[in-house]
């Protein structure tokens, strides 16, 4: 690990790299492929981005990681250059609001609030974030259907009080044989998930259905089943 830049030396590697994007952005002396890219075709290469730094964490390679998070702020620059091409916005826009969130949603660091736990913290994070969120309809507003199915699911479950809402499923004696298998499956409840899961996409192969479109179904139906519960209350 290289020694810390003091805040001019850190200001001037940010301007340069502003400096560069926009370089490559210019119409006069630029990259031809760059200029021709929009908020559309940056969209792969950013998730490709994020996928990389996720199997960069995976691996539990420093080097590699520094690298791709390199790839993934490169990528957010690039974006936010288009926006300020647009007149929507400028990254330093972006750093601003990012800063305002991170004090506001933290006030038991930058301001008067306590929280002693993890627990505690989390909840005053909740707390704050509910209130930027008030116009929102229920608790799932906010997260992206565009994730993939299967992370989807699992934040849908994780912002949920499930046992208030009326969802059945249809095959509970399937459910209940599952949950016993994972709670004494022998390489451990992970593998022992991961193991179902491939199952279950094996099966789906063989009756030549799409895994990911399955669940991207049952999640939107569950998104509206909680809005219906939300409108209720």
């Amino acid at each position: 690990m290289q020694p810390l830049m003091n805040q001019d030396e850190l200001g001037k590697e940010f301007l340069q790299l502003k400096l560069n994007v926009s370089r490559l952005r210019s119409p006069n002396d630029g990259c031809p492929w760059f200029r021709q890219q929009t908020f559309s075709t940056l969209r792969r290469y950013l998730l490709e981005e994020v996928y990389e730094v996720q199997d960069a964490l995976n691996a539990e390679m420093p080097e590699h990681l520094q690298e791709e998070l390199g790839d993934l702020l490169f990528q957010i620059v690039v974006l936010s250059q288009l926006a300020k091409e647009h007149e929507w916005f400028t990254l330093e826009e972006v750093i601003c609001g990012l800063n305002e969130k991170i004090i506001h949603r933290n006030p038991h660091v930058f301001g008067d609030e306590h929280a002693d736990t993890a627990a505690e913290a989390q909840q005053v994070w909740s707390e704050r974030k509910s209130l930027e969120k008030a116009s929102q309809d229920h608790s799932l507003d906010g997260l992206s259907t565009s994730m993939p199915a299967l992370a989807l699911a699992q934040a849908y479950l994780g912002r949920c009080d499930f046992s208030n809402i009326s969802w059945s499923f249809p095959f509970p004696a399937l459910v209940y044989d599952f949950e016993t298998r994972l709670v004494s499956h022998p390489d451990g409840q992970e593998a022992g998930l991961g193991r179902m899961l491939f199952m279950l996409v094996d099966l789906a192969q063989r009756y030549h259905l799409d895994a990911e479109v399955a669940l991207q179904k049952i999640n939107e139906q569950f998104r509206q089943k909680v809005g219906e519960h939300a409108g209720n209350l």
